[in-house]
């Protein structure tokens, strides 16, 4: 798997990420980072491709690009807020504070729409999940924290029909959530609940990253910059987790 994200990395510098479909960026974002932390914390698995300063880079170019993205009325709003959700997500040393601050001031536009006092869900997708618990992560607010809150007790309910990336993209949001939320206050039985769901999650999602792998191996979706970002950032979460759980890390 560690030679096949080399590849993946390299292919990955092929795309101009100025320019590509907005619906690449998600997966290009997530890969980075992925990378970025394996860089840190087990440099071996990108002996002989690369140093933390390309990864760096391009989750910086990426970043601006989501902050327009965010601020752009015509992108469907549910797109917005994963783009926000993915620009909080892009911070990984002191000079990106900037992106931050840009990227909390397009979550509250988003959240209290047109100037109400009260926070408001456009929409309860993974990607507002994941955006509710980067703002609590960087500001403290518990407003934020209870509402990402209902959101995964929803999912929760009904994650046997999840499928597919849309799977993975929840495992994501709720092992985010699990991260923020460690150490609040709340009933135990949740917390458990939460714990062992992402615990089958994780089971299902291996199955739906091999497929994801398989197709990309049989040439399926090469030259499909959606597809292959899904790759790119399934397979450099499943080197992550594995080198984690060698490791006995928790990151």
């Amino acid at each position: 798997m560690e030679e096949l994200l080399k590849a993946l990395w390299l292919r990955s510098l092929e795309l101009n990420v100025d320019h590509v479909e907005r619906g690449a960026l998600c997966g290009l974002s997530s890969g980075y980072l992925s990378m970025y932390r394996l860089g840190l914390l087990f440099p071996w698995t990108l002996d002989g491709v690369t140093d933390l300063v390309p990864v760096h880079g391009r989750i910086k170019a990426i970043g601006w690009r989501l902050e327009m993205l965010s601020r752009d009325a015509d992108v469907p709003v549910s797109e917005r807020v994963e783009h926000a959700a993915d620009l909080l997500g892009s911070y990984v040393m002191g000079t990106d504070s900037e992106l931050v601050a840009r990227g909390l001031e397009v979550a509250w536009e988003l959240l209290h729409g047109r100037g109400e006092e009260r926070m408001t869900l456009p929409c309860r997708t993974s990607g507002m999940c994941r955006l509710l618990s980067h703002c609590h992560y960087f500001t403290g607010d518990g407003a934020c924290l209870e509402l990402a809150g209902g959101l995964v007790m929803e999912v929760v309910g009904r994650s046997g029909s999840l499928d597919g990336w849309e799977l993975l993209e929840w495992k994501e949001a709720l092992r985010l959530y699990s991260d923020v939320s460690d150490g609040e206050r709340g009933p135990k039985v949740e917390r458990e609940r939460l714990e062992e769901e992402l615990r089958r999650l994780a089971v299902r999602a291996k199955r739906v990253e091999d497929g994801l792998v398989d197709s990309m191996k049989r040439g399926k979706g090469a030259d499909d910059a959606v597809a292959f970002s899904r790759v790119f950032s399934a397979v450099a979460r499943r080197v992550l987790d594995d080198c984690v759980e060698a490791e006995g890390k928790k990151i």
